[in-house]
């Protein structure tokens, strides 16, 4: 599943926020999606684009050590499918 983001994944949607002028993301299978290199807790929650996000605690709130940019739950999103 090389290339893939969690912004190609059925359970994800994101929202532009207006304010911060960035996006934010949420993970309808528990996930906490945010940007891995911003190391401040409020702003790591916000991103320039979709594809910044990733998984960073799981749905039992632990810290998920992945291995690539997607979890292992992923299902690509219908409309992709082609």
């Amino acid at each position: 599943m090389a290339g893939l983001h969690c912004s190609d994944c059925a359970f994800s949607s994101f929202k532009f926020n207006e304010d911060a002028q960035m996006y934010q993301a949420y993970c309808s299978r528990g996930y906490l999606l945010a940007d891995p290199h911003i190391h401040e807790l409020f702003a790591m929650h916000f991103a320039k684009s979709p594809e910044d996000f990733v998984p960073v605690k799981d749905p039992f709130n632990r810290e998920y050590l992945r291995k690539s940019y997607i979890c292992g739950e992923f299902i690509k999103r219908k409309d992709d499918l082609g």
